[in-house]
């Protein structure tokens, strides 16, 4: 595979990723914007994903003006795939009078398959939000989506949903791009 068009790709999805008009689907009007969340989260692993080699990203989903977005920030470098990430730099990041939705992380590419007493729990804290929502990308690219009221990691992971996988879908923008 050429780079050059890797990266390529990579430059038009971060173009595209940024925000998704919240425009409640039909069935959706209590608020919760499931259909645009889960586009903008696949639209978010799509640029961070393939980014975390030695570091995970993590963001707060949130609807602002009737835009959906994410207020991102990064851990430091992993150790052995292990992160820990202050989700305090994101959290200010979130516009004033906005909404939030849930959150998103990545794990780094040598890092854990399963989520980690701190994912659990930093999504269980946020439990009371109304429409507050969870997810994460394991090392391979799969995108999941877990019960944030889990009170434990056998709990969260029995509970996780697969939304989607960034890596197939960074592959299918590749095949479908114009190459020289």
């Amino acid at each position: 595979m050429c780079t050059a068009g890797v990266f390529v790709v990579a430059a038009i999805l971060l173009l595209s990723a940024g925000a998704v008009r919240a425009n409640p689907s039909e069935g959706q009007a209590d608020g919760c914007f499931r259909d645009e969340v889960l586009a903008h989260v696949r639209a978010q692993f799509a640029v961070y994903g393939p980014l975390s080699v030695l570091q995970e990203f993590f963001g707060f989903i949130y609807v602002h003006e009737g835009v959906i977005g994410s207020a991102v920030t990064r851990s430091g470098k992993c150790r052995q795939g292990n992160c820990l990430t202050d989700t305090r730099a994101a959290a200010e990041r979130i516009p004033r009078r906005a909404k939030v939705l849930g959150e998103w992380h990545t794990h780094p590419h040598d890092g854990s398959v399963s989520l980690s007493e701190h994912d659990v729990q930093g999504a269980r804290n946020n439990r009371h939000i109304r429409c507050y929502t969870a997810f994460y990308s394991r090392p391979d690219g799969e995108i999941l989506s877990w019960q944030p009221a889990a009170s434990s990691v056998p709990t969260a992971m029995a509970s996780r949903v697969t939304i989607g996988n960034y890596r197939e879908r960074l592959a299918a923008n590749f095949d479908e791009a114009p190459h020289e």
